[in-house]
Formats: structure tokens, C-alpha cells, sequence
């Protein structure tokens, strides 16, 4: 009778310990995923590669002749300033990945993160005008010669590679 108490103690702790250990490894694996989710480093690579694309999209809407001369100086200027605003926010990545240490603490800077963030939602938000005038752009032209259907589409198809 006592072999039988022994193991059901064994077992209500084994389960007990079975339970919270994965519950503190989520836990862990949840949190270290955040940190690194949000950690400038990361959030830099996304703002390159987001800059690349805006810079991509405003030459295939110049290409097409979407810009007129007034709009297209507006837009190119706000390109220039988030290409220079992007520049600074590498430059200080890449600084910062000179130093485990500096990694650290750049890791958990908030207001750097907020910058990245903030840098991001400009450059994206310059894609999405590029985009809406491009889309704008297109429709006038569709509008103003309605029998040239399939060079509208392939212009689309073009623009979007």
C-alpha cells in the first residue's frame, strides 16, 4: 500500500512539474519572439527593403508618365528626405552591430524602435501615394481611350513586377 502512495505522489509531481515547464518556455519563447520582433536591427532590414520597394515603385510610375511636373517634384523631394532618413537609421544599425554590448542595449531602446517604426510608416505611407496616383494615372488613361483595353492591362501587369 505504501509502493502505491509512493507513485501517486510521483506522478502528482511529475505532473505538476510536466505542466508549468512548458507554460515557462512558452513564456520565454513569446517574450524573446517580442524583443526580437521589435528590436531595431530587425525593424532596419524591413525599413531597407520597404525603401527599395518605394524607390522601385516611384521609377515604374515615372516611367509611365504618372507624374506631372509639380506632383512629381513633391514626391521626389519626400523620396529624398526618407532615403536620407533611412541612411542615418542604417548607419547607426550598423554602428550599433559593431558591439555585442551595443547590440544589447540597442535591442531594448525604446524611442529607437519608435523612430524605426515611425521612419516605416512614412515610407510606406509615400508607397501607397505612389501607388494611388499610379492607379489614378491609369484610370484617366482607360477613361480617355476606352479601345485601348489591353495596353491599359499590360501596363498594369508591367507596373507591378
Amino acid at each position: 500500500m505504501s509502493s502505491a502512495g509512493i507513485s501517486e505522489v510521483s506522478f502528482s509531481i511529475l505532473a505538476t512539474n510536466s505542466t508549468s515547464t512548458p507554460w515557462g518556455l512558452l513564456l520565454v519563447g513569446l517574450v524573446g519572439g517580442m524583443i526580437y520582433y521589435t528590436s531595431p536591427m530587425r525593424l532596419t532590414r524591413v525599413l531597407v527593403a520597404a525603401i527599395a520597394h518605394t524607390e522601385k515603385t516611384y521609377l515604374t510610375a515615372a516611367e509611365n508618365g504618372v507624374f506631372c511636373a509639380s506632383t512629381d517634384k513633391d514626391a521626389a523631394e519626400r523620396l529624398s528626405i526618407l532615403q536620407l532618413k533611412v541612411s542615418t537609421i542604417r548607419e547607426t544599425s550598423l554602428r550599433n552591430s559593431l558591439s555585442p554590448l551595443s547590440i544589447l542595449f540597442d535591442m531594448f531602446n525604446i524611442s529607437r524602435t519608435i523612430a524605426v517604426l515611425r521612419c516605416l510608416s512614412e515610407v510606406r505611407g509615400l508607397e501607397t501615394y505612389i501607388e494611388i496616383s499610379n492607379e489614378c494615372q491609369l484610370r484617366e488613361i482607360d477613361s480617355r481611350h476606352l479601345s485601348h483595353h489591353i495596353s491599359i492591362f499590360l501596363r498594369r501587369r508591367h507596373s507591378r513586377v
